[in-house]
């Protein structure tokens, strides 16, 4: 078995929990450092269904990219996840904004997954920049990461003839496009990108590739599992296997 404990202090060698930005949440978050399991469920979130499928597994644990708690709580209903995994007695840990900016965190790993050679890091607002081993066309760049994080469609815009130089900022980044003109970028890749926004990137030339949050951030989950998995042999760490976002994409 393993405990909370050990699963906090293991992520926070790689990913200190200190290095959140102010307005998150991250730590352990409900229940006691102390709880030991044999089974811990990782999630990009904790839903309802996540702490139907802990109890099923006798997992009392679960780990979580996305804060169970993010904005402070001033009633506590029945129906809402806190209570439940309180109820269930399973304790949650949430590694948000700290494991974003981590090396090898989740923007590290889009940005490696995208073929991104990452060069410069803009760690208070999740960023980096990088550039491609060659320039490639808008087109077959949404191809190849459709491909290689093996998602059924996005957004994109094809503005740049040709792209070399690109910023990632994965899950909520849109409003980091002004930052990334300002780096000379020829692309930007997020998860979430609002109008006013791409309608910018157009006016500079920018391709935009908006993945989806989840789609820009879920893989990290599988690498977290994996990491877990070698620290802890003797515990089973297991990627949620009833969670996504159920968005569903139309060709």
């Amino acid at each position: 078995m393993t405990t909370a404990k050990e699963i906090y202090d293991f992520i926070n060698g790689f990913a200190p929990f200190d290095t959140q930005m102010s307005f998150d949440n991250a730590g352990l978050l409900i229940g006691d450092e102390n709880t030991a399991s044999d089974m811990v469920i990782v999630s990009l979130d904790v839903t309802s269904e996540v702490i139907q499928e802990a109890c099923r597994k006798n997992a009392k644990i679960i780990v979580t990219h996305h804060p169970v708690i993010f904005n402070p709580l001033k009633t506590i209903s029945s129906h809402s996840v806190p209570y439940m995994a309180a109820k269930s007695n399973i304790t949650i840990i949430s590694a948000h904004t700290n494991l974003d900016i981590a090396r090898g965190g989740v923007n590290d790993t889009l940005a490696e997954c995208a073929g991104v050679i990452a060069e410069k890091y803009f760690d208070d607002v999740c960023m980096l920049t990088g550039h491609l081993e060659e320039p490639t066309y808008s087109t077959a760049f949404a191809a190849d990461l459709m491909n290689t994080l093996d998602i059924s469609g996005m957004r994109f815009t094809d503005v740049c003839p040709k792209i070399y130089k690109v910023a990632v900022s994965c899950g909520a980044g849109g409003n980091n496009i002004f930052l990334a003109q300002k780096q000379g970028v020829d692309a930007f890749i997020t998860g979430e990108m609002k109008h006013h926004e791409i309608l910018f990137a157009n006016e500079h030339n920018i391709s935009v590739f908006d993945l989806g949050h989840f789609n820009s951030e879920d893989l990290i989950i599988p690498k977290l599992v994996s990491s877990l998995s070698n620290f802890f042999p003797d515990t089973i760490f297991q990627k949620s296997e009833i969670f996504s976002d159920k968005l569903i994409y139309l060709n």
